[in-house]
């Protein structure tokens, strides 16, 4: 009834990201195997979470989900805290590291020689959490991959709930959701991204006493049915074909063609934009560059037709990972 990860290892990826519902066995799963792996291949792991308070949690209880469940009953596992981060053994027998992505930096000149799998839990982060991505997260997490496995053959497994696809990796990489399947491959099979679909565990979810309690909710779906918890369909439609290219917008350095139906007044936001456009607006000063004009947004008479439109229902944005990029600003434009 539970995640098995058989399916996405004999694809052979890089990076594998891993979307799923709550307490689908995403993070046991994953920690069984890679147990499995050390004791069948002597490979060790690493264990990633964004910030050190979140790894202290995590690594105080690391072992007992699998040990409550009859897992390793056998063997030692217990976990070390060190300096800079936490030691995993077995039976006396370092079997893998955990690390806090703020301080990776400093492993730069640690060796992790045996190290073959590297598990981000919780790479995706919930609207209105007390935390947040780093600031050029994505680099970061490459630096560690690079300080762990240099040119040696590795895996790395990035495990989230399904609250959103918009988020740094998914932009960094331009990945999308496998819809219609479970699987689907990037830049020639080195990233494979993974939207699970056990309808077994989301039948017992379904029927437990919690299940019933949320059953028809958005948080249900989320929590049962794998469905993003915050990113929803309205508003989203493809621009029409008489639609008028008007200017691009940056946001978090993602270029947003902003469209026009002058038939029916409808603004389109999209991905599509004209490259040879010199009306190119940057709201931020991280998005500034020699080829834009900085406005702020308070003042850039772009985003005030986009909040004319939004107001008056006529604002339509291509896919959802345009529309949380754009909410995003609307959003902080309301709010202020």
């Amino acid at each position: 009834m539970y995640y098995n990860y058989n399916n996405l290892i004999s694809r052979n990826a890089l990076l594998n990201f891993v979307i799923g519902e709550r307490g689908v066995g995403k993070t046991f799963g994953i920690k069984k195997y890679c147990i499995t792996d050390f004791i069948k291949n002597e490979h060790e792991f690493v264990y990633v979470r964004r910030f050190k308070a979140e790894l202290a949690t995590a690594c105080s209880t690391f072992f007992k989900d699998l040990q409550n469940n009859g897992c390793f009953d056998d063997l030692a596992l217990t976990v070390k805290k060190e300096k800079e981060y936490y030691r995993f053994e077995m039976d006396g027998t370092t079997i893998g590291y955990g690390v806090a992505l703020t301080t990776a930096s400093i492993l730069k000149s640690t060796a992790f020689p045996k190290v073959k799998n590297i598990i981000f839990d919780e790479f995706l982060i919930n609207q209105g959490a007390s935390y947040h991505y780093l600031s050029d997260e994505v680099t970061q997490f490459l630096e560690l991959m690079e300080t762990i496995g240099r040119l040696r053959d590795i895996r790395i497994y990035m495990l989230g709930n399904a609250t959103t696809i918009t988020n740094p990796y998914f932009a960094y990489f331009n990945l999308t959701l496998p819809y219609g399947s479970e699987y689907k491959l990037f830049k020639n099979g080195l990233i494979c991204v993974n939207y699970i679909k056990n309808n077994e565990f989301r039948e017992a979810k379904r029927k437990s006493k919690f299940g019933l309690l949320i059953n028809g909710t958005d948080f249900g779906n989320y929590a049962i049915d794998n469905q993003f918890l915050y990113d929803d369909n309205s508003f989203i439609q493809k621009k029409t074909p008489v639609s008028k290219f008007c200017s691009t917008l940056i946001i978090d350095n993602k270029n947003i063609g902003i469209w026009k139906d002058f038939h029916t007044g409808n603004m389109f936001l999209s991905e599509h934009y004209d490259p040879k456009s010199n009306l190119i607006f940057a709201c931020s000063v991280k998005d500034h560059n020699l080829n834009t004009k900085f406005i702020y947004y308070k003042k850039n008479p772009y985003v005030k037709t986009i909040l004319n439109h939004f107001s008056n229902c006529m604002l339509f944005f291509e896919n959802q990972k345009v529309k949380n990029y754009v909410m995003k600003l609307i959003n902080k434009c309301i709010a202020r």
